[in-house]
């Protein structure tokens, strides 16, 4: 079937970057999905600025993320090697 599953992996030791930005991924979307839960529970009326700012600005972190994801991966393309599937 076309598509498919696609594997690849670093060559080496993977750069500490991308630990630090999946970190950063991860801890963005459970932020995002505690602020979903939370916002009905916790601040039904009023909400602090600051969680105001993130909840109106999470989605396009999130996008930024993953840009920043796939620019490492492209920045370090010599080192990324394709598995192929049997």
């Amino acid at each position: 079937m076309p598509g498919g599953q696609h594997k690849f992996e670093f060559v080496g030791k993977e750069p500490l970057v991308l630990w630090i930005v999946t970190s950063l991924l991860f801890a963005n979307t459970a932020l995002m999905l505690l602020l979903e839960f939370g916002s009905k529970h916790f601040f039904p009326k009023h909400a602090p600025e600051m969680v105001d700012w993130y909840a109106g600005r999470s989605i396009a972190i999130q996008f930024i993320l993953l840009a920043v994801l796939a620019a490492i991966f492209i920045i370090f393309r010599k080192r990324v090697r394709y598995i192929r599937q049997k």
